[in-house]
Parts: C-alpha cells; structure tokens; sequence
C-alpha cells in the first residue's frame, strides 16, 4: 500500500508542474482514502498534508495552506526528516508572501534555506533564495533580492538545471523591468520562455508568458499582449487561479483602450477571486485597480475611497511596490481636484493616461 502512496504524491507533484491544481486535489484524495488504514502519527500523514498544503498553494487557498504545514510540523519527530521540515518552512514561506505578512514570510524562508543546505540541496536552496527575493523586493531591499536571484541563477547554471534557471531568469527580468529596462526583461522572459517550453513545465511558461505580456503593456504594446494573453488561455485550464493573470492583463488592455466598464469588470472579478483566497496583497492590487477604473471614468470620490483602502491594506502588510502605485493615484486624484483640471481634456492634449 505504501507503494501506492508513493505513486499517487508522484502523480500528484506531476499534476501541479503542469499548472492542473484540481487534477492533483483529486489525487490527494485517493491518497487520504488509503491512508485512513494508517495511525494519524504515522508520517505518512505528514508527506500528506504538506502535499496538500502545496495544492491549496497553487490553488490560492493560503489559510488552508497554512494549517496544513502546521498540521504535517505536528507529526514529524524532532530528530530527523530535515528535508521534510524545510519543505514546510518553505511552503510556509511562500504562503505568508502571498498573504502579504512579509516578516513571517521571511522567517520561514531563511529557515528552509538553512534546512537546505544542511540536507546538501543545492535545487531547493535555489528555488528558496528566489522566494525570499521576492519577498524583500515586496520590503523594498532591491540589492539584496538581486544578490539572491543571481545566486539562483549561478546554482541553475552550475548544477545544469534548465528549470531553475528560467526561474531565476524570470526572476531578474522583474527586476529589470521595475527599473524601467524594458528590454532587458524581455530578453530575460524569451529565454525563459524557450527554456520552459524545451522542457514542457507549462506552468512557467505561463510565468513568463505573463510577465512578458506585462512589459509589453508598459511599452503602449497592446496588440502584442493580446497575442500572448491568447497563449496564456490555451495554456490555463479554466478553474486554474493562474487565469487570475489573464484577468490582470485584460483589465491592462481595457484600461490603455480606455474601456473603462471592462477594465471595472476585471477589477471586481479579480478582487472577489483574491478575498476568497485571503490574499492581502492580491485584494490591495485589485482595489487599487478598481480606484483606478473609476478615476479613469472620472469618479474621483470613488476613485479616492478604492485608492486609500488599497493603500491602507498595503501599508499594513509592509508592501512598499504597492504603497507607492496607490500613493501615485492618490496623488493623481488630488492633483485633478486641486487644480480643477478637465483630465479628458489633459488627455486629448498631452495624451496622459494611468
């Protein structure tokens, strides 16, 4: 039986690489009927639960996430199964990034990076010390997050490990991208992107399909997003939380088109989508949008009321990117009162848009 255990987590890590979450829930759920045979401290239970703590990960259910590391941390021994424990902290990790508390996140990421290298691996300590550089990015520390994506991306490359290295890759081209080299991202998301696709991980590809697609709308490239959003819906099945990124770009497309009941669309929906999954940081974005659509229909009151909820809720959860792009609406909504200002007419004239 123990046997069949193994092939259905097999099965199930296979299921998540490919982006299919739901696929792999149902998987776990065969597993839990055979492990109903075994004691609840048997450790099974515990490659269980942090499995299943993987999938609510990739299915944008942090809570659940969360209780279910806590759950497999209970069951482990004190002595022995680091790899296992430093898979919790990193899971761990990862979950309090998503759910924007940034000290725990860090926290837990330090903690499995020291698991790691204790165990001798290189891979996971990679793939960790690009976790805890996007979380100090969310804390403002660039340099620092730099020198961990680029200690990944030399791990990747010494280790040959192609996979992890479009990660770190990916990594880097953010990095670029939020200090307006453009360019440079996209070269850094190409060759990610051809990477990904040598080795069929669909799930990057979306990454850096998405990322891509993000940079090109930076650019005034809406034709060009709209190709790769076509990419992203033929790679993303349609309960994936991943076509939470194809809701981010059509509220982009609406927003440059200035089809602004669209854009409030794709606002709502993904703010309902984020405050489901308890995503702190996903739910500031989603208001900052909607501020933003209303702005965009000339609604400042409201505009203002979505932008300072935004801003509340990232300054409570330390995210210094998001604190600044509310504090730019803001100030955008209080420059056009102030100066009494006809913005339909500052954008015929000056071609201004947010």
């Amino acid at each position: 039986m123990e046997k069949d255990v193994s092939t259905l987590f097999k099965n199930c890590n296979i299921a998540l690489d490919s982006g299919n979450a739901t696929l792999a829930h149902s998987i776990l759920e065969q597993v839990y009927s055979l492990l109903l045979n075994y004691p609840s401290k048997n450790i099974l239970w515990a490659y269980y639960n942090i499995n299943l703590a993987s999938v609510f990960n990739n299915m944008g259910r942090f809570t659940e996430c969360r209780d279910c590391c806590l759950n497999a941390d209970k069951i482990i021994p004190i002595k022995g199964k680091e790899d296992l424990k430093a898979k919790i902290e990193s899971t761990l990790a990862s979950t309090y990034l998503n759910i924007g508390d940034f000290p725990l996140a860090s926290e837990h990421a330090i903690k499995a990076i020291k698991l790691y290298n204790n165990v001798n691996k290189k891979e996971n300590v990679a793939l960790e010390l690009i976790v805890y550089g996007d979380i100090l990015i969310r804390t403002g520390e660039w340099e620092q997050s730099i020198k961990n994506y680029s200690e990944a991306l030399s791990i990747a490359k010494k280790i040959k490990n192609k996979r992890l290295e479009s990660q770190a890759l990916m990594a880097l081209g953010f990095v670029f991208r939020g200090h307006r080299f453009l360019y440079l991202a996209i070269d850094h998301y190409r060759e990610a992107e051809r990477m990904c696709k040598q080795l069929n991980f669909n799930q990057g590809l979306v990454m850096a399909l998405y990322e891509r697609a993000n940079t090109y709308l930076s650019l005034k490239m809406p034709e060009k997003t709209s190709v790769l959003v076509e990419q992203i819906e033929s790679l993303t099945p349609s309960d994936s939380p991943m076509r939470s990124f194809l809701l981010k770009l059509q509220y982009c497309i609406h927003n440059q088109n200035k089809n602004a009941p669209e854009a409030m669309s794709c606002a709502n929906s993904l703010l309902e989508f984020f405050q489901k999954s308890d995503d702190k940081r996903g739910e500031a974005e989603s208001l900052e949008m909607i501020g933003s659509a209303y702005y965009n229909q000339l609604e400042m009151d409201k505009a203002r009321y979505f932008g300072e909820k935004a801003l509340r809720i990232a300054e409570e959860i330390g995210d210094t990117i998001l604190q600044s792009t509310c504090k730019q609406l803001i100030y955008d909504i209080d420059y056009i009162i102030t100066n009494n200002i006809d913005l339909n007419e500052l954008r015929r004239n000056e071609g201004y848009d947010r």
